[in-house]
């Protein structure tokens, strides 16, 4: 390293600049020259279609995104509108499945009362029956209890 320093100091430059640099910035122009064709231009050329490529996914992946979300907000929106015609035909069902249970019940209450009067017709007939029954065999029992009690016959 110390040798370095007295290099630098004693020297002054630590590149000479002669005829040879000529030669170098030919031989680096030809290089280009030929280089540019073959490796420069189909790497740019590959870079750029990579980043095109890149930035093309991106934009297509936004618009993928968007759409999604979109279609997204219109099946939510839809099931809402589902949800709300469904509620109605239940509250539709619900209503007249409480038509049909009152109607259902009337006439079974009108039937039942219908019996019932019918059976009470028939009890107070059937009533009516075995009091004129009894009526008619009242004499005849008095008769019996009497003679029973009395021990002896009663007319």
């Amino acid at each position: 390293m110390n040798l370095l320093f007295t290099a630098l100091l004693s020297e002054g430059s630590i590149i000479d600049l002669d005829g040879t640099i000529w030669i170098q910035l030919g031989l680096f122009a030809i290089a280009f020259l030929i280089f540019r064709p073959l490796i420069f231009r189909p790497m740019i050329a590959l870079f750029e279609a990579r980043e095109s490529a890149i930035e093309g996914s991106k934009l297509e992946a936004l618009r993928l995104q968007d759409e999604a979300a979109a279609e997204s907000q219109e099946f939510d929106e839809e099931m809402r509108r589902l949800r709300l015609q469904a509620g109605e035909e239940r509250d539709r069902l619900r209503a007249e499945g409480k038509r049909l249970e009152r109607t259902v019940l009337d006439r079974v209450r009108e039937e039942t009362d219908k019996q019932l009067a019918e059976a009470d017709s028939r009890l107070a007939s059937e009533a009516a029956k075995l009091r004129t029954e009894i009526d008619g065999s009242v004499p005849a029992l008095a008769r019996q209890i009497a003679s029973k009690l009395l021990s002896r016959e009663v007319q």
